[in-house]
């Protein structure tokens, strides 16, 4: 009797655990992003996108955008001798976003702060992502330059880690709302991105959703880059004439001026 009451509580445990785990995957995490298309023009200089969606109603979330993978062939500089300083060879940097993004409420930053390790087992963040990259050739200093790497896109401001108000609102069915806003930089490439929003509950990622949005040239901008890419020679001429026009507007406009000092 015993044996077959351990048998029917082992069953009923599978069961809850199971039935559980269905409720849960039948609430998913959304998102929703506005605009979906964003336009470069000539005056582009970044601009906000809206990010909304709905998480478990005891989660954080937290909001990745990240730009197409490639491959990144840089120069190493360094001294030689202690003295001169000079070219030592390219590096590669194997499989890198074009653009990475992470941005997260006051809560989530506190918690990064505070267990360091556990946030690094959650993979997201700049740190995690030196570690994900791979460089060739391979010297034993991956580190090191994966960390210069790191510093040259944030200065470029296309890699950032940035805290970001969030507005909260109950939603029902143990899910809540949230809306934040996330920057585009005015470096950033033409391209599909992808905005990925993470439900994390106590250092654990208990959900997740993705959503693409387009990054499109127009207008001179476009005209200009299409003639660079598919039109080299013209696109030279052109830039020459650009020049010559601008010099002679230049000297039509100061020449008299320059001409009685």
């Amino acid at each position: 009797m015993m044996k077959n009451f351990f048998i029917w509580l082992v069953s009923s445990m599978v069961f809850m655990i199971s039935y559980t785990g269905a409720v849960y995957s039948s609430i998913p995490v959304t998102v929703n992003t506005d605009p979906d298309v964003v336009k470069i023009g000539t005056l582009f200089n970044g601009t906000q996108i809206s990010v909304s969606g709905t998480i478990p109603e005891d989660s954080e979330v937290i909001v990745q955008l990240t730009g197409k993978r490639e491959d990144l062939e840089l120069k190493q500089k360094g001294r030689i001798l202690g003295v001169l300083w000079m070219n030592l060879g390219s590096v590669t940097f194997r499989q890198v976003p074009t653009l990475y993004m992470l941005y997260y409420p006051e809560a989530v930053g506190k918690f990064a702060r505070s267990n360091p390790v556990k946030w690094q087992q959650l993979g997201i963040g700049l740190e995690s992502l030196k570690e994900q990259i791979e460089i060739t050739p391979d010297k034993g200093d991956k580190d090191k330059l994966g960390g210069e790497f790191l510093k040259l896109r944030e200065g470029e401001e296309l890699y950032a880690m940035r805290e970001a108000p969030v507005i909260y609102g109950k939603n029902g069915n143990g899910m809540r709302s949230f809306a934040t806003e996330v920057f585009i930089p005015a470096r950033v490439p033409s391209g599909t991105y992808q905005v990925k929003v993470l439900a994390v509950n106590n250092g654990n990622i208990a959900g997740a959703a993705t959503r693409e949005i387009r990054v499109e040239k127009v207008g001179a901008t476009a005209l200009l880059s299409s003639l660079s890419f598919n039109h080299g020679g013209l696109y030279g001429l052109l830039a020459v004439l650009i020049a010559i026009a601008a010099g002679l507007l230049m000297d039509f406009l100061f020449g008299e001026n320059k001409g009685a000092h």
